[in-house]
């Protein structure tokens, strides 16, 4: 990162860690719902703002430049690891839902094979039924033409 004189006093006064306003957004809006890309956002510094206030608080010790945000370094670790259960939840949602449809497509085939074993067994049941008692409808009818 380049140094500028807007950064001196920042850097000074204890703030390491520091980033753009782009770099912010795009990287720690996990941290939020509903905030945009920063090349979507209106008003980059007041997203930044929103997102250091809801995760670090409003009294805390953060600084905002006019184009950079300064950070100590228990700020960013503390940025880091919200942002990292935040990813990890969004990863655990996504394999939630494709185990889900695997597994959901999974059943509706076996059910499909199954109810095919079952048709299939059916008929031939009421086929194997039908002609028992065509056959012995039919010789008990020789019988009596015989008999009589």
């Amino acid at each position: 990162m380049e140094l500028h004189a807007d950064d001196m006093p920042a850097l000074m006064a204890g703030y390491p860690i520091r980033y753009t306003f782009v770099e912010f957004v795009d990287r720690y809006r996990v941290l939020m719902p509903g905030v945009k890309p920063a090349y979507k956002q209106e008003d980059l510094r007041g997203t930044c703002e929103r997102i250091a206030e809801a995760v670090l608080g409003r009294d805390d010790d953060w600084q905002m430049g006019k184009t950079k945000i300064f950070l100590k370094d228990h700020h960013d670790m503390l940025l880091e690891i919200e942002r990292d259960k935040a990813i990890t939840d969004k990863v655990i949602l996504i394999q939630k839902v494709v185990r889900g449809f695997k597994d959901r497509s999974n059943f509706l085939k076996l059910r499909k094979s199954a109810m095919m074993i079952q048709k299939t067994w059916r008929g031939y049941q009421c086929r194997k039924n039908y002609v028992a008692g065509t056959t012995t409808r039919f010789t008990s009818t020789t019988t009596k033409f015989t008999s009589t």
